[in-house]
């Protein structure tokens, strides 16, 4: 008996044990299918149904139930109808070759019944409208919305729009008929507007355009012609006029029913002068220009456009509270490729054919290749081997699907609310001049706001802004910048960035700044077109850490770098005459020699004829440049004095210490005196003392056009803001930290490298020590306000410094190999030459403030010792001027450098750096950004006393 219990008791135990093993089990697999089905959702791997319907097309055309129509000058797709007809008697339906009949029904059903078929017809309707559109925007709820604090109220009864209108906000009031029989046409919702071809009608300029009115002319298959549209709408006039924006030529204007007569003679700023009080309108009839970039336009009334992108602006004002009825008469905008364009131009020009060429078009997953020779006003042909057309669908294979995270929403700064409820940015950050920063909400696409994502414990991340530093940055712009002749916006551009110095927090950004802000109202439409075809043009073009052009050229504020790469070279290769030049200890006719500086005369443009017998250092003031077969190209020098006169390389040559360089009352002329008098001759001697020979052949001896990897000058600029990075360190990189320029965000959120392209392949002939010269001085360089703010950070600290927009405690621990590697690598017997470099550069810096002969010594003479004695700075002017450059100023203005209160100072309690930039600047860095810079730094210490 007892046995038996025994046995029972075993029994029980192993069923336990079993079932407990199962549930175990269970659980593991429960718990790994719930992690694995966790990383499906996040990262999926799907087939494309774009292939499955890319047979499905292939079998449609091959069927006849899709087909090419050409007309002289373009191309529309054609497929059989999909109507009620078709459902019942799919074999009575017109293919291209005649009727379906009992072998085409197949072909209708596929076209007509099936999702792939209802997903293909919708690509044709796209491509058809993507040539052929006609659309209507107006901004009639501006001269409201401005005069209020809200903005415009959104039609979802909850939202209101003020800093920008997102789509759907304010919907389109038009309605449209053809113009030729009355009937009525129905807005195209899923008609999508090429940006490219229509960016010039973009503003930055005018604010609360509602929706496009959309819709897709109908095109005789025949003629490839297009009637004309009517759009109408009722119309309440306020004290601003209205501007009306169109796709598509319009022929006439009505008021009430009556035409309106335009003097051709009326520009919108007679329109602006008459709002309120009168009638009064202006037209004008605008085609894509073809002879130069993408956004701009030229007047086209009474012209055939040929095929370009063709549109209108209206600007119409009529007395305050005056309701009208509007009626438009609008030809439809036919637009054709840029490659067909040119080749109807060539061939009316008498150019012959080239047998077997053609042009590629496409939209959405359709492209069309047609041969060329097709192509004559007033010939047309339907389907394929008429029109000479062959149809395709753009199959890209199998993607990666993302899944979204959850936009942020509520993010606050220091407690003050930067994302609404909604996401939007708050008008209280848009006025601290945040926009430019985080964009206009998580609903702007492209945005560093809809770059950003919640903490992997579901909250908002932190940022490294502090309000009170970005609202002194925004206010020392706004007190230093203005435009020429009171213009309230101009081109003139304006940036100002705070880095913190100090220890593990360096790098933080505490302020980014920049003027002109954005207009506020703009419509998603003008923003997202602008930032994809124009950048630069962008009303949140970030140029504080993007470069599109030659505002982002630094100056002589490089030559903090080209010092740098000098000293690590000296570091590296123990070349003793190039330490006595930097540390003052050779005299300013070694320096000459060394570096190859000779006498010329006193007043050059560019090419010189050296004098080498002439040995006085003050007449040794230019550096003969080489060309690519060894003749003088160019003279560098130093900047020439009021009579023209341009100081010889003794110009740095100073008593030490009275000097703010050195410890003793000698004269001497090194690196401190070079940044302090920003000496051209020293520093692009030195860029091409350290790599003029890499750019020659060996063979030849003359200059070769390939890429050259290993510019000293190119290496030190990649080890302070580098242009890439290894792809497994990006991998890892935290989501968070957007500002990194290695980090692969989108749009905005990425900054521009520094780039020397004296290193960059050139075509034959073009002169690569000249570029080398140049970029010695800041010239043939390309930096932004972030990544010289980042320099500055770096010397200020002595070590490699990253800008980062999250705190350290949010983003990790770097995985950037040189992020905090000393300023100067020394092996422990050369640290204390390195110590002493690094002494000299600071130095220098410093007599730039204090010093007389510092180059921003004058904007800083009067603020209170203690702040003046704690700034270290260089200058940088670089010439942005070109022919087709505005009139606001032929300058890039720059101070960089950096605050190290050591005993601490009112209102600054850690090393900060900066970074000013004003483009198109009538005047030098000093006193351009001197200015800026010093009301920030004083708003920081007065406001604290």
């Amino acid at each position: 008996m007892k046995a038996r219990l025994l046995s029972a008791g075993h029994f029980k135990i192993v069923v336990l044990s079993l079932l407990a093993g199962i549930l175990y089990l269970g659980a593991h697999f429960f718990v790994d299918t719930f992690r694995v089905n966790r990383i499906w959702m996040d990262r999926v791997e799907i087939p494309s149904a774009l292939a499955f319907d890319a047979t499905t097309f292939d079998f449609l055309v091959e069927g006849g139930a899709i087909w090419p129509v050409r007309d002289g000058v373009s191309v529309a797709l054609g497929h059989a109808p999909c109507n009620t007809l078709a459902m019942r008697s799919p074999e009575t339906v017109t293919l291209v070759s005649g009727p379906a009949g009992e072998a085409g029904r197949k072909y209708v059903r596929e076209l007509c019944e099936s999702a792939q078929g209802e997903r293909i017809r919708q690509q044709v309707a796209n491509f058809n409208q993507s040539y052929r559109i006609v659309a209507v925007s107006d901004n009639r709820e501006a001269d409201n919305a401005l005069k209020s604090d809200q903005g415009v109220a959104c039609a979802d009864g909850v939202s209101t729009a003020r800093l920008f209108v997102p789509a759907r906000c304010l919907p389109n009031k038009w309605d449209a008929t053809i113009a030729a029989d009355g009937r009525a046409v129905q807005s195209i919702t899923t008609a999508t507007i090429s940006q490219f071809d229509y960016a010039f009608l973009a503003s930055e300029t005018e604010s609360f355009f509602g929706d496009w009115k959309v819709i897709t002319p109908v095109i005789d298959t025949q003629t490839g012609e297009a009637g004309e549209y009517r759009f109408r709408t009722t119309m309440t006039f306020g004290d601003m006029p209205v501007s009306i924006r169109t796709i598509g030529a319009v022929r006439s204007i009505s008021i009430n029913g009556a035409p309106l007569n335009i003097d051709q003679a009326t520009g919108p700023e007679d329109v602006a002068e008459a709002a309120g009080l009168r009638q009064l309108a202006s037209l004008a009839i605008l085609c894509a220009d073809d002879t130069r970039s993408i956004g701009h336009h030229v007047s086209c009334e009474g012209e055939n456009p040929r095929g370009r992108p063709m549109g209108s602006r209206i600007f119409l004002s009529e007395p305050k509270g005056r309701v009208v009825d509007l009626e438009l008469l609008i030809e439809p905008s036919i637009r054709i490729d840029r490659g067909l364009r040119r080749y109807l131009a060539n061939r009316q020009n008498g150019a012959p054919d080239v047998a077997g060429e053609k042009v590629s078009l496409g939209f959405g997953r359709i492209r069309v290749a047609c041969e060329l020779s097709g192509f004559v006003v007033g010939n047309s042909a339907t389907g394929g081997p008429d029109t000479g057309c062959e149809l395709s669908w753009n199959v890209p294979g199998n993607q990666r699907v993302e899944r979204q995270s959850e936009p942020l929403t509520g993010l606050e700064l220091a407690g003050l609310p930067v994302l609404d409820q909604q996401g939007a940015l708050t008008q209280k950050a848009f006025q601290l001049g945040l926009g430019g920063l985080l964009g206009l909400g998580t609903g702007d696409s492209g945005s560093v706001a809809a770059a950003l994502t919640r903490t992997g414990e579901g909250e908002n991340p932190s940022l490294t802004l502090i309000p009170d530093y970005q609202e002194k940055a925004l206010a020392a712009l706004e007190q230093n910048y203005t435009c020429p002749k009171g213009e309230e916006r101009c081109e003139r551009r304006a940036d100002l960035v705070i880095l913190d110095a100090d220890g593990e927090n360096a790098g933080n950004v505490l302020a980014i700044a920049s003027l002109p802000q954005p207009r506020t109202g703009m419509s998603s439409w003008d923003i997202e077109t602008l930032e994809l075809t124009a950048s630069s043009k962008s009303p949140l073009a970030a140029y504080a850490w993007r470069n599109y052009d030659l505002r982002g050229t630094p100056g002589s504020a490089f030559k903090l770098i080209t010092a740098l790469a000098a000293s690590q070279h000296v570091l590296d290769t123990d070349d003793k005459a190039l330490e006595s030049v930097l540390l003052g200890t050779a005299t300013p006719l070694q320096i000459a020699d060394l570096f190859g500086i000779a006498a010329t005369r006193p007043s050059f443009n560019g090419r010189c004829k050296p004098d080498y017998e002439v040995r006085d250092p003050k007449k040794m003031n230019a550096l003969p440049i080489l060309g690519a077969r060894d003749r003088i190209v160019f003279c560098m020098g130093n900047s020439a004095s009021s009579a023209g006169v341009r100081s010889g390389i003794s110009h740095i040559l100073e008593t030490g210490v009275e000097s703010g360089c050195g410890d003793a009352r000698i004269p001497r002329a090194g690196m401190c005196e070079a940044i302090k008098r920003s000496s051209n001759l020293f520093f692009a001697g030195i860029a091409m003392y350290l790599d003029a020979d890499k750019l020659l052949d060996p063979e030849t001896g003359f200059e070769h056009t390939e890429l050259v990897s290993d510019l000293i000058l190119a290496r030190e600029a990649e080890r302070f803001f580098p242009a890439a990075r290894d792809p497994e360190v990006i991998k890892r990189k935290s989501a968070l930290d957007i500002l990194d320029v290695n980090y692969p965000a989108i749009g905005r959120g990425r900054a521009s490298p520094m780039i020397v392209e004296a290193g960059l392949p050139v075509p034959p002939g073009e002169p690569r020590r000249l570029r080398l010269a140049r970029g010695g001085i800041g010239l043939s360089v390309s930096a932004s306000p972030l990544a010289m703010a980042s320099v500055a950070a770096s010397v200020a600290t002595g070590k490699i410094v990253r800008p980062h927009l999250v705190p350290r405690a949010e983003r990790g621990p770097s995985d950037d190999p040189v992020e905090g590697e000393p300023l100067l690598l020394a092996p422990p017997e050369k640290q204390a030459l390195a110590d002493r470099f690094l002494r000299e550069l600071r130095d220098g810096m410093g007599a730039v403030i204090r010093k007389k002969g510092g180059t921003s010594r004058s904007a800083f003479a009067k603020i209170p010792a203690e702040l003046r004695d704690a700034i270290y700075a260089k200058t940088g002017t670089a010439p942005v001027f070109n022919s087709n450059a505005p009139p606001d100023g032929r300058y890039a203005a720059w101070l960089v450098g950096y605050v190290d209160p050591q005993q601490g100072l009112p209102g600054i309690d850690r090393k900060i750096a900066f970074a000013c930039r004003v483009a198109f600047s009538p005047s030098y860095g000093g006193s351009v950004c001197g200015p800026v810079v010093r009301d920030f730094l004083l708003g920081l210490y007065e406001g604290e006393k």
